[in-house]
């Protein structure tokens, strides 16, 4: 039976906007540099793909990447009281720590007490001109994620089995995750450099967080093993989420 929704999903990261159907591979993607303006260029990729009537049936997938969505990890504080605004609060300064300015929207992960907790910021213009230009383009926006916390609840029985290192690999950047089973250990975010393939940061993110070479961890990316080859020791569980295309680990 035919699907009712026309469904798209888009990925927007440190400069393309990408779009294509779910169902299709990432080769076969429409994507534009969006110089920064990634609403714009979401409008103009909307506006080359055919709509189907009535409105309500068209839906929109966005999934963030680098820069516009960022990991930070919140060690455990004792003397916070309690309620997630202050732990947004404690997000939002850890942010600034880092440089990042403006206005963040946070989403806090499961809080256990004693141990660290993870969030994930948003850029919260983009989110906002980016609910218009959908809007606008005759689109609902169906959901908005971040591609790390969507890697982490995807595979989380894989990542048990491996050395508790995940590794998600994006255009322009990676992000190292390490947890135990008492919780989130560390966390670190890189920035790469034009054609600096990540598999060049694990080292780098092993050294400044003080870790050792691991001996197997789990691969997300949004990049196909044919456009960026896991290193040897890392075992490729798959994309973010099966919208962003590929075979993935099952488990």
């Amino acid at each position: 039976m035919r699907s009712p929704w026309n469904e798209q999903a888009v990925l927007i990261d440190a400069e393309y906007a990408s779009l294509f159907a779910p169902a299709l591979p990432p080769e076969t993607r429409l994507r534009c540099r969006h110089e920064g303006d990634p609403a714009s260029a979401v409008a103009a990729l909307l506006a080359m793909v055919r709509q189907r009537r009535p409105r309500w049936r068209n839906r929109l997938h966005v999934w963030l990447g680098y820069p516009w969505a960022q990991g930070q990890l919140l060690p455990w504080q004792p003397g916070m009281p309690g309620g997630d605004s202050h732990w947004r609060g404690y997000a939002q300064a850890l942010l600034r720590e880092r440089g990042m300015v403006g206005e963040w929207r946070v989403r806090l992960g499961a809080a256990r007490h004693g141990r660290a907790r993870l969030a994930v910021a948003a850029d919260a213009n983009l989110l906002d001109r980016l609910q218009r230009a959908v809007s606008e383009s005759g689109w609902a926006m169906a959901g908005c994620r971040d591609l790390l916390s969507a890697s982490l609840e995807r595979y989380r029985r894989p990542l048990r089995q491996l050395g508790k290192c995940l590794v998600l690999a994006e255009a322009g950047a990676m992000t190292c995750v390490w947890q135990s089973p008492e919780g989130w250990d560390d966390m670190i975010t890189l920035q790469l450099a034009p054609g600096q393939p990540p598999t060049s940061g694990v080292a780098a993110a092993e050294a400044l967080c003080g870790r050792p070479i691991a001996a197997g961890y789990g691969w997300a990316s949004t990049l196909s093993p044919q456009q960026s080859p896991a290193p040897p020791q890392a075992r490729w569980l798959g994309f973010p989420h099966p919208m962003l295309g590929g075979q993935s680990c099952s488990g």
